[in-house]
């Protein structure tokens, strides 16, 4: 039976309450006292009305009604419902280390029994990866730590709780399971996801490269990208990685060469509490744990030390990672694609390079063509990123003039689409009217120099003499440049190179 009093404060109220169940012999099994109200739970008797009417006599009550739960119970079952009802785990324990609260998302991230003991002791090892310990014995606050507890990996945020009397009364656990804390990063920080069709061209080079790549993304195998500096191999590794049956999960990029040998070691397999001088309480994954269900892209392999190509190769071999200073094997679902501009095949020949490595990487080889093998594609490249400059700098820039173009077409681009979108860039900084002009166009701080023909006029030459020497000079300088000579067989170029007395090492395009 709980009844609920509505009344009006008075002194010696309570007494007269509980003096009344006494006369009728009852037990006060709850009682509680809130603002304006007076809550009782006894057990059920026969008299109940009877009851309820003395009650009603007494001085101050004002009525008596039915309450279906006590305060405490009803604040109770709505804090297990907000708990429910959360995907982070929580658990309290008082200043002995004693469980209180657990919730359900908490027995899952750290797999503990669905029946777990709320007022027995929370195991020490748990409470230690914690951080619940240090907590109570120090008051000391911890956010957003890296845990292993109970073998799983976790975020933890774990407060003490005090009261203004007693000081220290317990502690208070947020556990996050790593993997959705991931997946929340990658969704809230990942950019717009690339595709093929991001990717501008007109060419038949680059068309052929990306019906290649289409393919490819289909298949669960190992990709290695070739090709030289600044030709875009990173934004291929992502629209592989966007068409794959692996788009939902992570793309995870890292630069071989941009981070030292001991550090990247550690960042790929990820180490154990211990392991080093400054490694993090409970160790922390690498990126082949990060990458799990998704792409994994290796930037600039051919940089990497022969220790760590050992490791990265059986990965490839048998898909299990141990951490630094860990012995524990685990099972890693990634796909690898890797990049480079070195000669791969150079460096196996002189030891630089695991051979055996070499075969796993090039399992799928995509082979991306340099700016001046495919200067159809250089224009549009240009205004491609002529607009985007404008939009990102507020320019009201609109075009290159006809001399701008002729610049940019007829430079070779050492630096490829990288160089490219630096120049017009830089060009689009420099420019007052709405049109890149020629005097725009500058490499390194200076106007870039274009390659014309030189025929001599020092001395007479006839129409014929002339067109010679013109055709002589194309000929030189297209060999130099792109090893072959405007779709010409090699019977005419070599018929062509003996005409002029060229040597037949130019075919090879070496001076």
């Amino acid at each position: 039976m709980r009844l609920r009093l509505p009344c009006r404060n008075r002194v010696g109220l309570i007494h007269d309450v509980t003096s009344c169940l006494a006369e009728w012999e009852i037990n006060i099994v709850s009682l509680e006292v809130g603002q304006g109200n007076v809550f009782l739970e006894c057990p059920c008797m026969e008299q109940e009305e009877n009851l309820k009417q003395a009650l009603q006599r007494i001085s101050g009550v004002q009525q008596v009604e039915a309450a279906a739960l006590m305060p405490s119970k009803e604040r109770a079952e709505q804090l297990d419902a907000i708990l429910g009802s959360v995907q982070d785990g929580i658990l309290t324990v008082d200043k002995e280390c004693v469980l209180t609260q657990c919730n359900a998302a908490a027995a899952r991230i750290l797999q503990l029994p669905l029946t777990v003991a709320v007022g027995q002791p929370l195991d020490c090892g748990l409470a230690d990866a914690l951080f619940l310990l240090n907590a109570l014995r120090t008051g000391r606050s911890f956010r957003n730590r890296e845990a292993a507890a109970a073998g799983t990996s976790c975020i933890v945020s774990t407060l003490p709780l005090r009261s203004l009397q007693d000081g220290i009364t317990g502690a208070v656990a947020v556990v996050r399971d790593i993997r959705e804390v991931r997946e929340l990063v990658h969704k809230i920080t990942a950019s717009r996801p690339v595709t093929f069709a991001d990717i501008p061209f007109t060419s038949m080079a680059m068309a052929r490269v990306v019906e290649q790549a289409r393919l490819y993304a289909r298949s669960d195998s190992t990709i290695l990208i070739r090709g030289e500096t600044g030709t875009g191999k990173e934004l291929f590794a992502r629209a592989l990685h966007g068409a794959s049956s692996r788009a939902q999960g992570a793309f995870v990029p890292i630069n071989c060469a941009a981070i030292p040998e001991t550090l990247l070691e550690s960042e790929l397999f990820g180490y154990e509490e211990g392991a080093f001088t400054g490694a993090a309480k409970g160790g922390k994954p690498g990126l082949f744990e990060r990458a799990a269900e998704g792409t994994l892209f290796l930037d600039e392999i051919g940089e990497m030390s022969v220790h760590l190509q050992a490791k990265l190769l059986r990965v490839l071999q048998e898909r299990l990672v141990r951490r630094v200073g860990g012995s524990r094997e685990i099972v890693v679902n990634v796909r690898i694609v890797s990049a480079t501009n070195r000669d791969l095949e150079k460096q196996v020949a002189r030891g630089l390079f695991r051979e055996d490595l070499y075969y796993r990487l090039n399992v799928i080889p995509l082979f991306l063509p340099s700016l001046r093998e495919r200067q159809e594609d250089i224009r549009l490249l240009a205004e491609y990123f002529l607009q985007r400059f404008a939009s990102q700098l507020k320019r009201q820039v609109e075009g290159f003039t006809p001399k701008a173009l002729e610049r940019l077409q007829y430079y070779d681009w050492p630096g490829n689409v990288r160089e490219l979108e630096n120049v017009v860039e830089r060009a689009v900084n420099l420019v007052e009217g709405t049109s890149v002009e020629e005097r725009h166009i500058l490499m390194g701080g200076r106007p870039m120099a274009t390659y014309t023909p030189a025929v001599n006029f020092e001395t007479y030459q006839t129409l014929h003499e002339r067109l010679a020497q013109f055709e002589k000079n194309i000929l030189q300088e297209t060999v130099r440049r792109f090893g072959s000579v405007l779709g010409l067989s090699h019977t005419a170029v070599s018929k062509k190179l003996r005409k002029y007395g060229l040597s037949q090492s130019w075919q090879a395009g070496e001076e």
